[in-house]
């Protein structure tokens, strides 16, 4: 009787041992979660640049208002041009609350070289203090500056290497425009 079983045990084993079936689930398990986390990397870094590319659109959009005067003759806040460039970037709900915008006069582009903060320091620091903030549209025939920033947290685990704020777990985006304001007429003076 022991001998049956020990047979039959075998038998068994070399039936097991020669099977293929579920070979492919199991090869499919073996490739699932690496196929699947480097789908959402694709996606989530198309998505990312997608709002990068909506973000640079709407700030040259709301630039143009400056650059032409209409913007300071309509007396538009900052908060204004905030929702200008939400509205056309189309973002998302979070827009308002990530986005900063720094806007900026100089009286030369020599002024707007040396003075320009990089866009990494315009937002909300690591540490949580706000970093460089300007709101002044600038007057007729004056260098100016635009720059909008939003901060993008990542959604999938491995999209740490393209992080550059917040211990590489969110990526700053940045819209910009530099421009000379034209010679719009003006109630408030020349000067820049």
């Amino acid at each position: 009787m022991l001998k049956n079983s020990v047979l039959q045990i075998r038998k068994l084993g070399k039936r097991f041992k020669s099977s293929e079936k579920g070979a492919t689930a199991i090869e499919f398990a073996m490739v699932a979660f690496p196929f699947f986390a480097l789908m959402g990397v694709i996606i989530e870094t198309g998505a990312m640049m997608f709002t990068e590319y909506g973000l640079q659109a709407a700030v040259q959009e709301a630039a143009r208002t400056a650059r032409t005067g209409s913007a300071q003759g309509a007396n538009k806040s900052a908060a204004d041009f905030k929702t200008l460039i939400c509205k056309n970037a189309s973002i998302g709900a979070s827009c308002t609350s990530n986005l900063v915008v720094y806007a900026n006069s100089y009286t030369s582009w020599a002024q707007l070289a040396s003075n320009m903060p990089s866009f990494i320091s315009i937002g909300v620091k690591d540490d949580g203090t706000a970093g460089a903030s300007a709101y002044k549209l600038g007057a007729p025939v004056c260098p100016s500056s635009l720059v909008a920033t939003y901060d993008w947290t990542f959604t999938m685990p491995l999209m740490n290497y393209l992080g550059n704020i917040k211990g590489n777990t969110a990526r700053r985006l940045v819209g910009f425009a530099m421009f000379q304001t034209e010679p719009y007429p003006s109630s408030g003076g020349s000067a820049c």
